[in-house]
């Protein structure tokens, strides 16, 4: 019914684009005076400013998919902006030490070592912070038990994937104000994707595609405060909410504090036709290093 497949688990990760990320000595602290936004418009980066997460990411194989496995991954996420060029910012996010599990059919198990990690690249129209491209790697070291074994055997693994998004992907349909609606625009995704072993001597999957799409449905803006670690804030709350009937639903919501110039909770649910969860990534923030 839809064909977002693994190329919408990029949404997260991005989307876990728009959150972006490291570690900022209490400059996003409690808050004494809390201010009352009317709205909220674009923000402006420098190289430097960062923002930090924690981050749950659950991602599961494409319906698809030749290698029916389930990856389940926790830790801290930063982003920080490497570079401001013309109307693109590029940020850089880091996922270190990752802490997780991968689930395969039968009797294997893989747990995911503390020498893991995740980096990706993220493009950013800076007219209106909507993603034109994402690319991540994850790789590391990941413990393998077969069934009967006793002792788990250590092996490379590593996953690439890229989403290019045609129109950019718009997530905070700026400016911001409390009752605001409106259609996201739908865009199209074209995807490559690989999986190796051993430093790409042994690959497992490889595949490229443009037939995923996100975007197109009804979009929601309302003022809220919430609490993260980071300290209390005043948000807009944008969220979108995709009904396929009965068998999947996508659900985004992304909660922007103008003081942080970012969102400071995260939370993009992308399902299958099937109603199984493709991906899913919840993210809060506890600290920034920016700077209205």
């Amino acid at each position: 019914m839809k064909k977002k497949i693994v190329g919408i688990l990029v949404c997260m990760l991005l989307i876990v684009t728009m959150t972006i990320p490291i570690s900022a000595m209490n400059k996003v602290g409690k808050k004494e005076n809390k201010p009352i936004y009317i709205s909220a418009d674009l923000p402006t980066w420098e190289v430097g400013d960062s923002w930090t997460y924690n981050a749950h990411i659950y991602q599961a194989s494409a319906e698809n998919s030749s290698v029916d496995m389930i990856g389940i991954f926790n830790g801290e996420l930063i982003f920080k902006v490497v570079e401001d060029t013309g109307d693109i910012y590029t940020i850089e996010g880091v996922m270190k030490p990752l802490h997780g599990i991968i689930d395969m059919p039968g009797n294997i198990d893989l747990k995911i070592t503390r020498i893991s990690s995740q980096k990706s690249i993220l493009e950013i129209q800076k007219s209106n912070l909507s993603i034109i491209k994402h690319e991540f790697t994850r790789k590391g070291i990941v413990l393998i038990k077969f069934g009967p074994i006793l002792l788990p055997i250590p092996i490379q693994i590593q996953l690439y994937h890229k989403t290019e998004f045609a129109p950019m992907w718009e997530i905070l349909p700026f400016p911001l104000f409390d009752g605001k609606t409106g259609d996201y625009e739908k865009c199209s995704l074209i995807e490559e994707y690989s999986m190796s072993m051993f430093w790409g001597l042994i690959p497992i999957e490889s595949s490229n595609s443009s037939e995923g799409w996100v975007g197109g449905a009804l979009y929601e803006c309302n003022e809220d405060t919430i609490t993260v670690e980071a300290g209390e804030f005043d948000v807009f709350n944008v969220s979108c909410i995709i009904d396929f009937g009965h068998e999947a639903q996508d659900r985004y919501f992304s909660n922007y504090a103008e003081n942080v110039g970012n969102i400071v909770k995260g939370h993009y649910h992308l399902g299958y036709s099937n109603g199984d969860t493709g991906f899913l990534i919840d993210l809060e923030l506890k600290s920034t290093t920016y700077e209205p």
